[in-house]
């Protein structure tokens, strides 16, 4: 029997550290009843290498995650190979720091860079027309993992949100200038997600991040492991179990809204964590009237103590309106997509409310 015929199921396992989640995770996918034949079948790990940060950053998927997935895979006959797109730098760059190359050496897989872009149309969404990595079109079962965070633009990053990555390089950018409000940005994710539809997404809550996230918040650890079949289910139970709000962040309601997340049991280990801190960014503030969005929306703000000049937000700006020479953001042109607060390796963009523009 095809799994489409059975209730999504949404394995959450208690894993307070690193050194036994092989076991839960194998544990995870018999609950969720992945038995599929993979020897000699291409599985491509798309992990979270948002930008070149250390392992106890807790920015990235940690490679003790990553490793336990692979040779759970591994053992299964499957061809691993690892991959991603960060925002700001090469893939080799930011899967040296994260701590991957090491486990790509040890296991024998490749690290593949998302640089090839492939044009694709989906059928139905609100938008259709997305560039992505011939890696992930080419592979025979995508396994997604993110990293439990908070995001400065869309609250939460979980599944759907990890996907953005399997655009290549400057692209994301063009996304970023292209949808300029959250509630829009999350009707892309939600198409792009549709549309590549995960074999897998097994998260790493192990450790995580909340408040100012997705790089400069605060590091929390959860202990547990989220797996699914249903990349919107998964979301919308990890967001159940941390008190998220749904209707308050609109890539989770609108999940709903549209019938994508549905009926789904949670299965596993009974774990209690603590409600998540969303960011400072206000929703209401991200896509409200002209007027209300002045008063309420919280904008880029560099710190001049904190910051050291290195240009990664200036470089990474879709709207070029910063000018590190000169610490200044034009808020003329500011489009409020906080990629800026997102790669800031030293947590120098704050937020800030501004009446006047």
């Amino acid at each position: 029997m095809g799994h489409e015929n059975l209730m999504k199921r949404v394995a959450v396992l208690s894993s307070p550290e690193y050194a036994r989640c092989r076991e839960k995770i194998s544990e995870g996918l018999d609950l969720v009843e992945f038995n599929e034949t993979l020897q000699g079948k291409k599985v491509l790990l798309k992990v979270n290498l948002l930008s070149a940060r250390l392992p106890d950053s807790c920015v990235t998927t940690n490679p003790a995650f990553v490793r336990a997935v692979a040779e759970v895979f591994l053992r299964k006959g499957a061809i691993v190979s690892i991959g991603d797109s960060p925002a700001s730098v090469r893939v080799e760059v930011a899967a040296y720091a994260a701590g991957i190359t090491e486990v790509c050496e040890d296991l024998g897989v490749p690290l593949v860079d998302f640089d090839d872009p492939v044009p694709v149309v989906l059928e139905q969404g609100t938008y259709r027309s997305f560039e992505i990595a011939r890696p992930v079109l080419e592979t025979d079962f995508l396994v997604n993992l993110p990293k439990l965070k908070t995001h400065s633009l869309t609250q939460v990053t979980f599944g759907v949100k990890n996907l953005f990555g399997c655009v290549p390089g400057v692209k994301k950018q063009g996304w970023h200038f292209r949808v300029r409000n959250m509630k829009e940005f999350s009707a892309m994710l939600l198409d792009l997600a549709g549309y590549l539809r995960p074999s897998l997404t097994i998260i790493d809550g192990v450790e995580g991040m909340d408040g100012n996230g997705p790089s400069n918040g605060r590091i929390i650890r959860p202990g547990i492991i989220g797996i699914s079949r249903d990349v919107f289910a998964l979301d919308d139970a990890v967001a159940e179990l941390f008190g998220v709000i749904h209707s308050k962040v609109p890539i989770l309601r609108l999940a709903r809204e549209r019938g994508l997340v549905g009926d789904y049991e949670v299965v596993g280990d009974e774990v209690e964590p603590k409600n998540l801190s969303l960011p400072e960014t206000n929703l209401i503030g991200v896509y409200g009237a002209a007027l209300l969005r002045r008063l309420v929306t919280k904008f880029p703000k560099i710190d001049r103590k904190k910051c050291v000049s290195c240009r990664v937000c200036e470089r990474a700006c879709p709207a070029g309106a910063i000018d590190i020479s000169r610490f200044n953001i034009d808020y003329g042109k500011c489009i409020t997509c906080y990629v800026c607060h997102e790669l800031c390796p030293e947590d120098a963009i704050v937020f800030r409310r501004r009446i006047h523009r």
